[in-house]
């Protein structure tokens, strides 16, 4: 049994630690660095999609992170008052700087009517072609949504859908969060076993924010 230094549980935190390694594979690697060179390149939508805790967000601060930093970076929590941001831009005929705009929770439009749905959707497009490209998350069913709205947003956008984590990346995941509370870091899932983290994993469909709410409540009654 491993020792413990205090008895906080390390899975009480849904999100990415800033000082946690990402875990993702060699294709998903590959596939950012190759969208964050063609934003670099050329006014691309790209949507990330993915459910509630599948990483959305990591997989856009990784693409951020990749961009070259004479590129100029907005970053934004979708709201109603989008619109009138996306006004103001459209009035530019052109920007001193290629801009990226980064648009987290763009499913938060489920919310708003078709018309004005549409008018977002127009002015996003609108703008891409004065020098901005953009960052969108959301989940499938918004993506469909706008898709079915506008046929001009599906043929300018790029999607990358966030892959469910593997066992094996599951795994990793939770002994990195185990090492956090550890004296001496090490390869062990204990006190969780072999067993359970197969359980957690397939009742999770490798979703890390499940895969951390499921450990959290097994390590209460474990520790």
């Amino acid at each position: 049994m491993v020792k413990k230094e205090t008895n906080y549980n390390p899975f009480l935190e849904i999100s990415h630690r800033g000082d946690e390694k990402v875990i993702m594979n060699t294709q998903s690697t590959k596939k950012i660095k190759n969208l964050s060179k063609e934003l670099t390149k050329n006014n691309i939508i790209l949507f990330i999609v993915g459910e509630p805790g599948s990483g959305k967000t990591l997989s856009e601060k990784e693409i951020e992170k990749s961009l070259p930093k004479r590129l100029e970076k907005k970053k934004i929590i979708f709201s109603s008052d989008l619109i009138n941001e996306l006004k103001y831009l459209s009035s530019k005929k052109t920007l001193k700087k290629k801009t990226i705009m980064f648009i987290d929770k763009f499913e938060l439009s489920d919310i708003i009517k078709d018309e004005k749905l549409k008018k977002i959707i127009n002015l996003i497009i609108n703008t891409s072609k004065i020098g901005i490209g953009y960052v969108i998350t959301c989940t499938p069913s918004t993506l469909v949504r706008l898709f079915s709205l506008s046929d001009k947003i599906k043929s300018y956008s790029k999607v990358y859908s966030v892959p469910a984590l593997s066992l094996e990346q599951a795994k990793k995941l939770i002994i990195s969060r185990l090492n956090i509370i550890r004296k001496k870091k090490i390869n062990s899932v204990d006190p969780f076993t072999t067993s359970q983290i197969k359980n957690i994993w397939k009742t999770s469909k490798g979703n890390p924010r499940m895969i951390l709410l499921l450990c959290a409540s097994l390590y209460e009654i474990l520790k």
